[in-house]
């Protein structure tokens, strides 16, 4: 039972634990107000909704480094919530209590993020910091999470809804036109590689990750097709391998890296030799570095392609000097990597244009490109959101369409709904059409219908 001390001018409280021990708060200018708090602890107690007071003295950073450790997500996205803990949240509430956040505070910290970062950003940002304090709430660390509820009623100035999508994305001609650039840019591989993410809708990370093995074009006209099967990510810290029969940890880096000779790295991270032998189910790190990971959502699928892209592939595979495993690669002949090199080198140019340079110490000649009308501002992911739009309309079922982004459907629909063959190749000869009118005149005229224009 709680039981009041004086301390000075102050009175303390002394209030039973649910381990049967006793904890004590000071500073209450009453006894009775002293009596009344220990109360109303052992109340929860009882009732089995105590939160410890002095739980609420962990900081963030000591929460947030406990968090980390028992994340159940997929590599990449452990990654991710790292990169934004290390660059946003820490550095404001490392230091502070978890109890002592308000909902002011929040809110002001709040306007900060809205002011130096674009709205996707600050949601995400928003959204983990929302985990960490909820999973802080079931961890009984704190009572309530104090970030405002998105659901209650909003108090100042209305702020307007945008009417109109300001997302941008392509039409096919303009995918062409973008396709050309690159090859004008970069070469033939390059052009593939944006026509593939056109008509593919594939996210960024599984065009990276496309494997040779992966595409299957010896078949009928509207049978080549190509599996996604991985994403290919650039990882800070290792990935994990369960062993299947008949793997090595050449065959384990071949597969998981796209490169056989990190072999060696895999065996270091497991204190292993490079010529050990390892067990069926046994559970082995991965080296750090590019990594193929199951497609986000594991959105396994298979797509029919329309027959232009099928031979341009092709045509691809069969150039010489090709990366061993993976369809697309760096200019150095390294695997795909989506980053600021990516965008000022070659992202940028070829949607906005630029003058041709001459020849300057430490730097290539730069090749002129006329920017593409009608999608400045446009990310690559704007070639997916395309890809949906130019089947919405051809109007597509909506079943396949969503399998085909690798999405899947809600409630009856999704459970009741299916995605036929004669659906499948009705895609991909929508596909073809939309290829072949992105071409114009050059269609009718051009001795290889794929439309490649003379360098």
């Amino acid at each position: 039972m709680a039981y009041a001390e004086k301390r000075g001018k102050s009175w303390r409280v002394r209030y039973q634990l649910p381990s049967g021990k006793y904890d004590s708060e000071s500073g209450f200018e009453t006894k009775q107000d002293a009596l009344d708090w220990g109360r109303a602890q052992e109340t929860d107690v009882q009732r089995k909704v105590f939160v410890n007071p002095s739980d609420g003295r962990k900081t963030v950073g000591e929460w947030a480094e406990e968090w980390r450790q028992v994340m159940d997500v997929a590599e990449t996205s452990k990654q991710t919530y790292a990169s934004r803990l290390n660059a946003v949240i820490l550095p404001k509430w490392r230091e502070t209590a978890l109890g002592d956040i308000t909902s002011m505070g929040y809110r002001a910290w709040q306007a900060q993020l809205k002011h130096a970062h674009k709205k996707n950003y600050v949601d995400a940002i928003e959204g983990l910091m929302r985990m960490l304090l909820d999973d802080a709430v079931e961890e009984r660390l704190i009572p309530f999470n104090p970030m405002p509820s998105g659901s209650k009623r909003k108090r100042g100035r209305h702020i307007a809804v945008a009417a109109e999508d300001d997302y941008v994305w392509p039409t096919p001609r303009q995918a062409l036109a973008l396709a050309e650039n690159a090859r004008e840019l970069r070469g033939f591989p390059w052009y593939v590689m944006i026509l593939t993410v056109a008509y593919t809708g594939l996210r960024m990370g599984e065009v990276a990750g496309l494997r040779r093995d992966q595409l299957q074009l010896l078949a009928l006209e509207y049978g080549k097709s190509l599996r996604v099967q991985w994403q290919g990510q650039w990882l800070t810290e290792p990935a994990t391998h369960t062993v299947n029969k008949g793997e090595t940890l050449g065959s384990i880096a071949a597969l998981r890296h796209a490169d056989a000779k990190r072999a060696a790295d895999i065996a270091t991270a497991n204190s292993l030799g490079e010529g050990d032998r390892v067990r069926v189910g046994q559970k082995l790190l991965l080296a750090k570095g590019f990594t193929l990971l199951p497609p986000k959502y594991s959105s396994y699928r298979t797509l029919i392609l329309p027959p232009f892209l099928g031979d341009l592939l092709s045509e691809l595979l069969a150039q010489k000097g090709g990366h061993e495993h993976l369809v697309f690669q760096s200019q150095r002949g390294r695997p795909l990597r989506v980053d600021d090199q990516f965008y000022g080198r070659f992202w940028h140019p070829i949607v906005e244009g630029q003058d041709a340079e001459p020849v300057r110490r430490g730097r290539k000649a730069q090749v002129a490109l006329p920017a593409v009308e009608g999608i400045a501002d446009m990310v690559p992911h704007g070639l997916r959101h395309g890809h949906k739009v130019w089947l919405d309309e051809q109007g597509h079922p909506r079943v396949a369409v969503e399998e085909r982004m690798g999405h899947r459907l809600k409630g009856v629909e999704g459970t009741y709904s299916h995605t036929s063959p004669d659906m499948e190749v009705g895609i991909a000869k929508g596909l073809q059409r939309a290829w072949e009118e992105s071409l114009g005149e050059d269609v009718s005229e051009a001795p290889e219908w794929r439309g490649r224009r003379s360098a």
